[in-house]
């Protein structure tokens, strides 16, 4: 059986891309889980991107802002609001002033499987 794992948001230091995004990956494959899971910080951005993997997302907190557009349909989220991403999902996170989330992803050891190119 695996350890819990206590992980504290408060703890996490925002280290900022230069696409405008902060990502912490919190619990994974290392940890024995069957799943991945984190947070994730977004400042002033549009960063498209295609999933390799099954996500769920959860819209913790937002300064201003915040849509995940897929098929050219942007969904604004509030605070506790919470999105399935099905695998090969491409989309774009769009933030006007910051938005904290945290995402669970499948499979565990997704971070690995990144498509080269």
């Amino acid at each position: 059986m695996s350890e819990v794992k206590l992980c504290r948001f408060a703890d996490l230091v925002q280290n900022w891309s230069p696409r405008g995004g902060s990502t912490h990956v919190q619990i994974d494959d290392k940890d024995q889980a069957s799943m991945a899971a984190g947070t994730v910080w977004f400042r002033d951005c549009d960063i498209p991107f295609t999933l390799w993997y099954d996500e769920v997302w959860i819209c913790h907190s937002i300064e201003e802002s915040f849509s995940i557009e897929v098929n050219g349909k942007d969904h604004f989220m509030q605070p506790g609001d919470m999105m399935w991403l099905p695998k090969d999902t491409p989309l774009r996170y769009k933030s006007k002033g910051t938005t904290a989330g945290f995402f669970v992803v499948t499979p565990p050891n997704w971070a690995a499987l990144r498509p080269v190119g």
